[in-house]
Order: C-alpha cells, then structure tokens, then sequence
C-alpha cells in the first residue's frame, strides 16, 4: 500500500512540480511589479529625483546639496562640516529647502537624511517616483518577494511530512532527501538580502538611469553625483563632505531592505563610474537592468518516501 496513495516516484514527480511551480510564482511576482504598464510618459526628472532613483534618499540628499553648492548657497570645510552662507535664499525646490533650513549650523551629510523636514522631502519624492512608474513602493516590493516563498515554504512542509513518514515506514528517502535540500538552499537564497532584496526600481526607472549614465559627460555637476555618487564632482572639498556618509561608488541596482519606508533603500552592487547627465523620458530610450534549478529522476521503488 503507498502511503498516501502515491507511490515515491510519483511523489516526486508532484514534489518536483510544486518546486518548478514555487519558483516560477517567485520570480513572476518580482518581474510582474518591477514591470507596471505606464499610463503616460514618466517626464523630465528633477536632480534629486534623479539622486534617488539612482541611489535612494541619501543620494538625493548629497543631490540637493551639491546644487546648493553650485548656487553658492552651501559651503564644505576642510572636516567635510556643510552649512549654509548667510545670504542663502530659499530656492522652490522642497529637498532643496529642507537641506537648507538644517545647514544653519554646521552638519555632516549622513545626519541629514535622517531629519524629519528632510524625510518628509524624500519620501516625497519616492512617492512621485512610485505613482510614475518609475520604483516599486516598499511595502509592494516585499510582498512580491515574499510570495514565491510562501509557496515553497509550503511545498518544503509537505516535503517534510512525506520524508517523517518514509523514515518511520523504513522506506528508501534518498532522492526525497536530496530535493529537500535544493527546496532549503533555495528558501535561504530567497531569504539572504545580498541575494534576494527586493529591487525598488521598476525596468522603466532602469531605463531613466541608464539613459541618464549614457550622456557621459553632458551633464552639470548636480546630475552627476546624481548617477555616479558623490566622488564624481569636480569640487574636491565637496566630494569628499559627500562621500563622508557613503562609498564614491555608483549602485547598479537598489532594493528594500524592509516594507514602509522609502529610507531603506541598500544598494546590491556596485561598480565605479563619473559620468551624469539629465533625462526626459521618451520611448526611444535604451533599457538596461541589474539583475541567475534540480532535477531528479529515476525509477524504481520507494524513492520518494514510498513503496513502489
């Protein structure tokens, strides 16, 4: 009598279905909101919005900084300390003004992401981005990651219960065995941030980047801390108050650590670069993304956990 009906080589045939199953709705989920329909072109994206589509809210920040710099409304000492001159006007622009409201005193660039009127701007931006088309909200990028675990975490359990049960009917495992392990090293993949971080932007925001990074040169030195981080302007004073909170390397990809909150941003590469530039959306534009299974068979009895 096979338990539960099936006979071990049939269940495996099932086990391996549901593995080929789990893994396709995992990355499905990922492609299918990295992926939304635009119902109109993205548009012209502002500098910081540009800083943080390419490197989060703390690459918009030294984003907004390095164009007050430009405006002669910031200055950097030798410690890498930021503050505004005295005669530093409000500019219009909200990240802008947030950053400038908080250089009254002198400050380092990594406290500033971090405080409320500076947040508050970011997140903004994040939720134009999102509402563009261009990045994944947080909490939608998590949920998609999550997804495909969920349906092989439920495939590995009844893995589970099927081997409990071969092992107590002293029926051959082997085969059973060796899928189960492939199902745990895939739930730890999808589980390791380095591996499995949910990308925040979307192929139309990979686009935007990449357009961006294809200017070269073109590009005022704002545009480019906005696409080549900190070290890529040409003030050396500057870049090296930039670069105090983060490495001058160029994210080629950025996801979410965490669902709810647009702050959470890790970058899952990096390579160096110094070129910028501005963008406009159009349809024409290049594309480019940053993004890698077991089979089993055999005949013969049981090696699924069952008699055959």
């Amino acid at each position: 009598m096979h338990p539960w009906g099936l006979s071990g080589p049939d269940f495996l045939w099932l086990y391996i279905a549901g593995l080929v199953v789990g893994l396709g709705v995992a990355i499905g989920a990922r492609m299918r909101v990295r992926r939304p329909r635009l119902a109109e072109p993205p548009g012209t994206l502002d500098a910081t919005e540009l800083g943080f589509l390419g490197g989060g809210a703390e690459n918009a920040v030294q984003v907004a900084v390095a164009r007050l710099f430009e405006s002669e409304a910031v200055r950097a000492n030798r410690s890498g300390q930021l503050s505004a001159v005295s005669s530093a006007r409000p500019t219009g622009q909200p990240l802008d003004d947030a950053v400038l409201s908080e250089l009254a005193k002198p400050r380092m660039v990594n406290v500033l992401t971090g405080r409320t009127a500076v947040k508050n701007a970011t997140t903004a931006i994040g939720e134009s981005l999102v509402r563009r088309g261009l990045l994944v909200s947080p909490a939608k990028a998590l949920r998609a990651r999550r997804l495909g675990q969920a349906v092989l975490y439920v495939v590995f359990a009844i893995g589970v219960v099927r081997w409990i049960n071969g092992m107590d009917n002293d029926l051959p495992v082997g085969y059973l065995t060796a899928l189960l392990a492939v199902t745990a090293i895939l739930l730890v993949g999808l589980n390791v941030r380095a591996v499995s971080v949910p990308k925040a932007r979307t192929v139309h925001g990979d686009r935007a980047v990449a357009a961006v990074r294809a200017r070269g040169s073109d590009a005022d030195p704002a545009e480019r801390v906005a696409v080549s981080g900190p070290r890529a302007h040409p003030d050396a004073g500057l870049s090296f108050a930039l670069s105090r909170a983060t490495p001058g390397l160029v994210p080629t990809a950025w996801g979410y650590a965490s669902a709810g909150s647009f702050s959470t941003y890790t970058p899952t590469a990096v390579v160096a670069g110094s070129t910028g530039g501005g963008y406009t959306c159009s349809s024409g534009s290049s594309g480019a993304s940053c993004s890698g299974g077991s089979s089993c068979g055999g005949g013969g009895g049981g090696c699924g956990g069952g008699s055959s």
